[in-house]
C-alpha cells in the first residue's frame, strides 16, 4: 500500500493545477472574465430578495453575482482577498459553505474561464468557513471538493495565517513558529483525501508566509511527518511558486526550462517536476517542446510527463476527450502511462468520481492504453477516495456505459 501512495499521492496536488494552468493565477489572485450564458445574473450588488409565498412569511435569500466576483478580482494585491472574504462572509450568514460552493460552480457552468479560475475564489469560502467553525476538522466537514478542493485549502490558509492573512506584511511569524504550527495542523487519522488537502494547503500558506523563499518552505514541509506527508506539503509549495499573485517573487529563471528543479536537492525534484511543464509552457514551449524537455529530466522523466498530462486535463473535461487522448497515445510506454496518470488524476481530483476520467479512458483507440487508463483510474478512486466495488461499477455504468473494459476492470 505504501508503494501505491509513493507513486500516486504526490500527484494529488494536481487538485488545483489543472485550473491554474489555464488561468495563470494563484490561489491568492484570480481574474474572472465576463459571464456569458442564459439565466446568469449580472447585477453588481449582492442580491437580497424578499420572496412572498402565499400566506407564508417573506423569505430572505442571498446570492452573489459573477459581476461582483469580477469587481473583487480586479482589485490590487491584498484587496482581492479582503473583497472576496467580505462577499462570502455576508453570504454565509444565511447559507452553508456547500451552498456557496454550488453557487460558484453554477457560475462556472456558463463560462469556461470562470470554471478554470474557480479554485482561487473558493479559497475565500474556506477562509470564512474556518473563521466560523474554528477548527480544521469542523471546517473540512463543512466543505466539499468543488473547484479542486479550494475550500479545504482556504481553511488551512486561515488556520496558519490567522486574521492577518490578507495584509501586505509577510513574516509576522518566525520560521520556527510556523514550523510549530505546521506540526500540529493535520491529523494522520483523517481519511487520505482530507489529510492530503490539509497538507497541500499548508504548503501554499507556508510559501506565502515565508515571502516565497522556496528552500525555507521546503524545509518547513519536512516537519509534517513521513515522506508522503512531506511530499503532499511540497506540492503546495511548488504550486504557490508557480502561480503567485506577485510574479516578481516567484523563484524562476528566464532561460532555464528546468529551473527551479535543476537547483534543488535530489529529494525535492520529483515533486518539483510534477508541475514544471506549467512553467515551460509559460516560457513558450508547445507540446512537442515539452516532450523534448521532459526527456532531459533524467530520473524524473515520468514526473515531467505526468505534469504534461495534468496540463492537458481541462481539454479532456470541456472538449472531446479523444483530442487529449491522442496527445498521450503513441508515446513511449512509460511516457504514455505518465501522461495518462496526469490527466486522470487531475480529472478525478476535481470530482472524486469517474465523471470525466472514464470517458477519457474509453476514448483511446488502442487497447493497451485504454486498459491502463481504466486500471489506474479504478485504483486511484479505490485507494484515494475509498470507492467500493459497487461504487466503481456505478461509475462505469454512469460515465462509460458502453465500455466493456471499464466493467472488466472493476470486476464485472
Amino acid at each position: 500500500m505504501k508503494d501505491f501512495w509513493q507513486l500516486t499521492i504526490p500527484t494529488l496536488f494536481l487538485v488545483a493545477l489543472a485550473s491554474f494552468f489555464f488561468a495563470k493565477e494563484s490561489f491568492l489572485d484570480a481574474r474572472l472574465h465576463n459571464m456569458i450564458g442564459v439565466g446568469v445574473r449580472t447585477n453588481t450588488d449582492t442580491e437580497i430578495a424578499l420572496e412572498a409565498q402565499g400566506d407564508q412569511p417573506l423569505k430572505e435569500t442571498v446570492s452573489i453575482s459573477a459581476e461582483e466576483l469580477k469587481i473583487c478580482l480586479a482589485r490590487p494585491g491584498s484587496e482581492i482577498n479582503n473583497c472576496l472574504d467580505s462577499l462570502f462572509r455576508k453570504y454565509l450568514e444565511k447559507k452553508t459553505p456547500v451552498e456557496a460552493l454550488a453557487l460558484v460552480e453554477e457560475l462556472g457552468n456558463y463560462d469556461s474561464k470562470i470554471r478554470f479560475s474557480c479554485h482561487p475564489i473558493v479559497h475565500a469560502i474556506g477562509r470564512e468557513t474556518f473563521k466560523k467553525e474554528g477548527t480544521i476538522p469542523d471546517s473540512f466537514a463543512a466543505c466539499d471538493q468543488t473547484c479542486h478542493s479550494g475550500c479545504y485549502h482556504g481553511a488551512i490558509e486561515r488556520f496558519l495565517r490567522g486574521e492577518e492573512q490578507n495584509s501586505d506584511g509577510v513574516g509576522h511569524l518566525s520560521q520556527e513558529e510556523i514550523a510549530q504550527k505546521v506540526k500540529g495542523a493535520c491529523s494522520a487519522q483523517e481519511e487520505v483525501r482530507f489529510h492530503f488537502q490539509c497538507l497541500h494547503g499548508l504548503g501554499h500558506a507556508v510559501m506565502f508566509f515565508l515571502d516565497y523563499d522556496l528552500e525555507e518552505s521546503l524545509e518547513i514541509c519536512e516537519d509534517t511527518g513521513d515522506n508522503w506527508s512531506q511530499s503532499s506539503c511540497r506540492g503546495g509549495v511548488f504550486m504557490e511558486n508557480m502561480f503567485s499573485s506577485s510574479p516578481e517573487k516567484r523563484d524562476f529563471s528566464l532561460d532555464d526550462y528546468h529551473y527551479p528543479c535543476s537547483k534543488l536537492e535530489e529529494k525535492y525534484k520529483a515533486d518539483c517536476y510534477m508541475m514544471q511543464t506549467s512553467r515551460m509552457s509559460e516560457m513558450g514551449l508547445g507540446l512537442e517542446g515539452l516532450f523534448t524537455e521532459c526527456r532531459k529530466a533524467e530520473n524524473f522523466v515520468a514526473n515531467c510527463f505526468q505534469s504534461i498530462g495534468r496540463d492537458l486535463s481541462n481539454d479532456a473535461r470541456i472538449n472531446d476527450p479523444r483530442i487529449t487522448s491522442k496527445k498521450c497515445e503513441g508515446l513511449e510506454v512509460r511516457e504514455q502511462d505518465a501522461c495518462i496518470r496526469g490527466v486522470i488524476y487531475a480529472l478525478m481530483d476535481n470530482t472524486w468520481n469517474g465523471r470525466y476520467a472514464f470517458p477519457f479512458c474509453e476514448s483511446f483507440e488502442e487497447m493497451a492504453p485504454k486498459m491502463y487508463c481504466f486500471s489506474a483510474s479504478a485504483s486511484y478512486l479505490s485507494n484515494t477516495f475509498v470507492k467500493t466495488g459497487q461504487e466503481l461499477l456505478k461509475d462505469c455504468q454512469t460515465w462509460a456505459p458502453s465500455s466493456e473494459v471499464c466493467l472488466a476492470t472493476v470486476g464485472y
